[in-house]
């Protein structure tokens, strides 16, 4: 697989993946403008974050599969930006429990009024969470399980890559399941947490 990108890493990883593979990307949307309060479920990708979409889907040199993103508009944005730049036409899936809300027990609002409740503090909520007290919340375990098994359950096509457009919280809630961050209150406070 062949990627071009602003970071070097990614270009220096994807020369390891074995040809015919299928490739799995999880990201963060594209820069969006200034969220004014609360969650900002409607604010949109700014010029500059249209162009940084468009121009990884121009140098994402391999087929693009199955693509799917949160409901938050600027999510969606970022993969139709994507896509324009890859050439490419392809159904936008829409995935609010498995990218935007894994880490709810039950869908309706529990999770924003625990961010309000929290002052948007994400390394408090999770490491809350990697203790399992939160109530109404999934553990961070529970919740890393469902987006890699959603991940994992489609596109899966030999050659491909298949995109996953998701926010900060859910990618800080992957790197405390999958790499264990968040498991004293210490790794936090020392700068050890990726947020």
């Amino acid at each position: 697989m062949k990627l071009k990108s602003i970071y070097e890493h990614m270009e220096k990883a994807t020369k390891n993946i074995p040809e015919n593979a299928n490739v799995k990307i999880i990201f963060r949307h594209s820069i969006r403008g200034k969220i004014e309060s609360g969650i900002g479920r409607d604010v949109r990708l700014t010029d500059e974050g249209i162009e940084l979409a468009r121009f990884f889907g121009r140098n994402l040199e391999t087929e693009i599969g199955f693509v799917a993103s949160s409901s938050c508009d600027r999510n969606i944005q970022t993969c139709e930006e994507i896509l324009l730049g890859a050439n490419c036409k392809k159904e936008i899936f829409i995935a609010p429990n498995e990218l935007e809300g894994p880490q709810t027990k039950e869908r309706g609002g529990v999770s924003d009024k625990v961010f309000e409740q929290y002052n948007f503090a994400n390394n408090e909520i999770i490491y809350q969470m990697k203790k399992d007290c939160l109530p109404g919340f999934n553990s961070v375990e529970d919740a890393t399980k469902i987006m890699v098994d959603f991940m994992f359950a489609n596109g899966n096509k030999e050659n491909s890559v298949d995109l996953f457009c998701t926010h900060d919280f859910q990618m800080a809630i992957l790197y405390a399941g999958l790499f264990n961050f968040a498991e004293t209150k210490d790794s936090i406070i020392n700068n050890k947490w990726p947020m």
